[in-house]
């Protein structure tokens, strides 16, 4: 099932690492290798959004939206606003592909009803 897409606030920082190919490797006791390809797709790719000096208005936004994602469980899209300043985003999510949270979002207040956030997500074959 897939959830309403993450709240359209445009991060402060970014950092993506790709995902690999999906690879089996089994070796001989001669020491020869065989390697099988599972899959013609990348797995594991990873975005972290950082997002500094949030009025708790769009903090609670993220927040409410891990939980209707419920937790780690559910896959959503990603707005383009989380990419703005980026003159092509394709690489970073590929067609097919959706997010998911990595685990829960990191919330360091700075002032009253002012804070950071910090949220990991990954690429999920969709």
């Amino acid at each position: 099932m897939t959830v309403a897409a993450f709240p359209s606030i445009e991060p402060s920082s970014r950092s993506w690492t790709p995902g690999s190919q999906p690879v089996q490797s089994f070796t001989a006791l001669s020491g020869y290798e065989a390697r099988v390809l599972l899959g013609p797709n990348p797995i594991g790719a990873s975005l972290q959004l950082g997002f500094q000096n949030l009025t708790e208005s769009l903090f609670l936004q993220i927040t409410s939206h891990y939980a209707t994602a419920q937790g780690t469980y559910e896959i959503f899209d990603l707005p383009a606003d989380v990419f703005a300043g980026m003159t092509s985003y394709s690489g970073v999510t590929p067609s097919g592909y959706k997010w998911r949270y990595a685990g829960p979002p990191a919330i360091n207040w700075v002032a009253p009803g002012i804070g950071n956030a910090s949220v990991s997500l990954v690429a999920v074959s969709s």
